[in-house]
């Protein structure tokens, strides 16, 4: 499987450019194209904590809440 990448609205602190979500078939990175500076975690993690089985829903922003949460800490 190759990597999926989509431009978010999030800006990157550091130099104001557009932070992408990169997807492939394990792993979830969010970070910085200009700086290359990205984390990076595992999707299973993400499913446990957002997905909600009974309701059939996911809680998409809340997962980007945390991903631009642990960008801002790195």
């Amino acid at each position: 499987m190759g990597l999926i990448s989509v431009e978010t609205a999030s800006v990157c602190p550091s130099c104001g450019g557009p932070l992408e979500l990169v997807e492939d078939g394990v792993f979830l990175w969010f970070g910085c194209r200009r700086c290359m500076r990205y984390v990076k975690r595992g999707k299973r993690d993400f499913v446990k904590r957002f997905v909600d089985y009974r309701s059939r829903s996911f809680n998409w922003s809340g997962m980007m809440a945390e991903l631009y949460r642990l960008y801002l800490g790195t």
